[in-house]
């Protein structure tokens, strides 16, 4: 499993429907679950950003198909990147 990290912002239609949120929360989880993810946390954050998720997924089509059903629901922007162990990062660059 590859690790990814998600930054999440409310857009109008999500900061019109807040009250819905937990209710997001659940259709989020449960795509990253019907792709074979796994949702480890989700954090509310203050500054630019609203929310932030770290999630698991087999490979990189698999997180690319599950962000996408995730943002065709229109109440948040995203921005994910892989992340991978500094362990293994420096290991790569010696």
């Amino acid at each position: 499993m590859f690790t990814y990290v998600s930054f999440f912002e409310l857009t109008p239609e999500g900061r019109e429907k807040f009250p819905e949120m937990p209710v997001f929360f659940e259709k989020i989880t449960k795509i990253v679950e019907k792709e074979e993810g796994i949702l480890d946390t989700f954090y509310a954050l203050m500054g630019p950003w609203d929310f932030f998720a770290i999630t698991k997924f087999p490979d990189n089509e698999t997180a690319f198909r599950a962000l996408g059903k995730i943002g065709a629901l229109e109440y948040l922007r995203t921005e994910t990147y892989p992340t991978e162990e500094v362990e293994v990062f420096f290991k790569a660059l010696v």
